[in-house]
């Protein structure tokens, strides 16, 4: 079990396209930490980014001893618009940079079932290229509920697209995360996100579910009072699951990139020690 730290830790929470520091910076960071990976998102490299660029940014990768985890290089993916599902109908740029970078995992989006011929579509072409294809867990997806997922994923039938778990998600759609569920989606969990938030019916965020507006209060990952993730890392133990754990962590007003991206590790290396090792 490997950790991976996603590039959201230098974004703000609601701004998906822009970074508060340099991929170089943020390499060296993750390395001297201890981090194995990077996942690189659209506030770090697009599909408009050019290939000598992208390959600059493979070398940083390689010059600090980190991989690229996965690949997510569409604001839209990653602010799950309405436009989520566009770049299936354009996914070869993104399996194009992903091989470059080395990135064995491309991040996409849906908003409909309508959206499963093309799913299907950008998971042949990236079979040609030995590249999986993944959804997130999120809101306002197909992917919101346990059912959903095995449902959906059974009707793109494609063995390289499957799911990024991610508990805080799960949580927002009434979602169960621990080891009576996680195994049923054992056969498609490809990566693991990590981020933190406590249920409040007064909290100071919102987000839409199909099942209506869900209030909550954002937490630094390991901070008490939100997601569960002794059950969380005894579910994924259940599954079976050995890949990448990334913090999904975003930056937080205050606190100082290197310290909060520190924390994250110490707390989830705990983990993976007491469960893996």
């Amino acid at each position: 079990m490997k950790l991976s730290l996603s590039g959201r830790i230098v974004e703000d929470a609601t701004v998906k396209d822009i970074t508060l520091l340099s991929f170089a910076e943020l390499a060296r960071i993750a390395a001297e930490i201890g981090y194995q990976a990077l996942c690189i998102r659209p506030s770090q490299v697009t599909v408009n980014t050019t290939d000598t660029e992208i390959r600059h940014m493979r070398a940083i990768l390689e010059d600090n001893g980190l991989v690229a985890s996965m690949v997510c290089l569409d604001p839209v993916i990653a602010a799950n618009t309405p436009d989520a599902g566009r770049p299936l109908h354009q996914i070869e740029r993104h399996l194009a940079i992903a091989e470059i970078l080395g990135a064995p995992l491309v991040r996409v989006g849906m908003k409909t079932t309508a959206e499963i011929p093309w799913a299907q579509r950008a998971a042949d072409q990236a079979q040609e290229r030995g590249i999986r294809l993944v959804h997130q867990t999120h809101t306002e997806s197909p992917f919101e509920s346990i059912d959903e997922c095995l449902e959906l994923l059974s009707r793109i039938n494609r063995p390289n697209f499957g799911l990024t778990i991610e508990p805080a998600n799960l949580v927002l759609c009434q979602q169960d995360y621990g080891p009576e569920t996680l195994p049923r989606l054992a056969p498609y969990i490809y990566n693991v996100y990590v981020q933190n938030l406590r249920l409040n019916p007064d909290g100071a965020n919102t987000i839409r579910t199909t099942r209506g507006i869900v209030r909550y209060d954002r937490l630094a990952v390991g901070e008490a009072g939100g997601i569960d993730f002794d059950r969380f890392f005894e579910g994924l133990s259940a599954a079976g699951y050995d890949r990448y754990i990334t913090s999904h962590q975003p930056a937080i007003p205050g606190r100082e990139t290197r310290k909060l991206a520190q924390a994250i590790f110490d707390y989830l290396s705990e983990y993976i020690t007491s469960i893996w090792n």
